[in-house]
């Protein structure tokens, strides 16, 4: 016995959008303290866990100042507080991009995507 499901176009680009979501896919972490790479594979969404449980960033909103990327090969020497940090292993590191559903425009943050949608028509 089958069974029929059709979807619509709509349907069809929520679920691309899932499934090409950065947060739902596996990462290695190639932060490297002390010489020595991590190498743990990661699902996206928790990278901040796995950054505070395994490499001590942790602090509160914009109070935790003083973090340097430690990832292999990083030649940024910035410093960053714990949420720029993640933002920028996501954007440099992990190539992390949000696409556009609708026009397949990308994007380095969830919120210029979907800043985007609202122009380009596309649905959420």
């Amino acid at each position: 016995m089958s069974i029929a499901v059709s979807y619509s176009l709509q349907d069809a680009q929520r679920l691309v959008s899932i499934a090409s979501s950065p947060e739902l896919n596996p990462h290695t972490c190639r932060w490297a303290a002390g010489g020595v790479r991590c190498g743990t594979a990661v699902q996206g969404i928790y990278f901040p866990t796995h950054l505070r449980d395994a490499h001590g960033i942790y602090g509160v909103g914009y109070r935790s100042l003083g973090f340097l990327c430690q990832w292999e090969n990083c030649s940024d020497a910035s410093t960053f507080n714990k949420e720029g940090l993640m933002r920028h292993i996501q954007e440099k590191h992990l190539l992390w991009r949000w696409l556009c559903p609708s026009c397949g425009a990308a994007f380095t943050g969830k919120v210029a995507r979907n800043t985007h949608l609202a122009l380009c028509g596309g649905a959420r």
